[in-house]
């Protein structure tokens, strides 16, 4: 590629979700040039549940109150197989319901606004290493930036072209958007509900939006299992109706970050492209607004040094989300693939458990400290 011909930035975006919205709208704040790459046209379709946790919150500016749908100061657990149900609640919303698709235009706006070229309808065909940076070539032409943020999701085409290997864990999911009429929507307007027991390693939910209901279920067993039928069984239970108009969506959900650092040279991996979901939760907005911020945050403080940038990111992402998700990943693991172990300790601690995951989805506690307390077992035990 010739790219004396290319338009410069010093860092372009590839992918304008969450992570993407956000590294490029923080790297304009803090005076970078950003070319922002989204491959479909805005708004578009995005599969997600839309849930939006207390701790996304920080991350996200006044504007995000515009596009959230509901929002619930309450969240339901109910383990089917062992008759449990338990209830957190909180002062303020542990968790805002939104539509991707606005949600998603409404940051990448946000970030044009400061500043950013958002160039929609352009996807990235080759990335090509420079001495000065890298050359990108897209759909609407050639362009040139001294660094590169991957924001392009699971199946990120910038983490393949840049080297990485796959991501280690998929769990496949399920969601469907479900026109109801209004006595039934009625009857589960007022909370979102997870369930568990529904599929094997899994959960099912139902997120309350504005006037529809967002349905899902999800795996983390690495066997053939048929959601299709597993989700339509927990309808079938909640006495919920399969209307006329339903779309189904089917996706894959990281559990694990890549396996190598997660910077490449000149090249960053932020949000679902890293792998930076909590596997307990299979929650992703939350690290995907962080971690754009992140890898702001480590080009702007190392002024773009690419001798700096990378490891000051890895350090940043260790200090503020790996380790996190390490600890969580063992609680993870017993949650979903040790069941007697579960079954025990809901049915004699399951309201300390169940709140101190609302803690957790506040932002107010980490999976990690409280693997490190001592306490934590015995209040699990019960003895104190």
């Amino acid at each position: 590629m010739n790219t004396s011909a290319a338009i410069r930035y010093d860092v372009a975006v590839v992918g304008a979700g969450p992570a993407g919205s956000s590294a490029a709208a923080e790297l304009a704040r803090r005076g970078c040039s950003v070319l922002l790459l989204e491959k479909a046209v805005l708004p578009r379709y995005k599969t997600c549940g839309g849930g939006l946790l207390r701790r996304a919150s920080q991350f996200l500016p006044p504007s995000a109150a515009s596009v959230v749908e509901s929002s619930f100061n309450s969240v339901l657990l109910n383990f089917h197989a062992e008759d449990l149900q338990f209830t957190a609640t909180r002062p303020e919303p542990l968790v805002q319901m939104t539509m991707r698709p606005a949600l998603d235009q409404l940051l990448a706006q946000e970030a044009k606004n400061l500043g950013v070229q958002l160039v929609a309808g352009c996807a990235l065909r080759q990335l090509e290493p420079q001495p000065d940076g890298l050359a990108l070539t897209t759909d609407q032409g050639r362009f040139h930036a001294r660094f590169v943020i991957a924001a392009d999701g699971v199946q990120s085409f910038t983490a393949k072209a840049s080297g990485w290997s796959p991501l280690p864990c998929l769990a496949p999911a399920l969601e469907w958007e479900l026109p109801l009429p209004p006595q039934v929507f009625e009857r589960f307007k007022a909370v979102a509900r997870f369930d568990f027991g529904f599929v094997p390693a899994g959960y099912a939910w139902v997120f309350p939006k504005r006037h529809h209901l967002s349905v899902g279920i999800l795996t983390t067993d690495r066997a053939n299992v048929n959601l299709a039928a597993h989700l339509e069984a927990y309808l079938q239970s909640l006495g919920i109706p399969l209307e006329a108009g339903v779309e189904k969506h089917g996706y894959v959900i990281p559990l694990a970050p890549r396996r190598e650092p997660l910077f490449r040279d000149r090249v960053l991996l932020v949000g679902d492209a890293a792998g930076l979901v909590d596997p307990i939760t299979a929650e992703g907005i939350s690290h995907a607004l962080w971690s754009g911020r992140l890898a702001a945050e480590a080009m702007a403080s190392q002024q773009l040094d690419p001798a700096r940038v990378g490891p000051h990111y890895q350090a940043l992402l260790e200090r503020h989300i790996l380790a996190d998700l390490r600890a969580a990943r063992w609680l993870a693991r017993l949650i979903y693939h040790a069941p007697r172990l579960r079954h025990w300790a809901f049915r004699h601690q399951g309201a300390r458990i169940t709140n101190f995951a609302a803690d957790v989805v506040m932002g107010q506690r980490g999976y990690q400290a409280a693997l490190r307390d001592p306490r934590s077992y015995l209040k699990l035990l019960g003895l104190i």
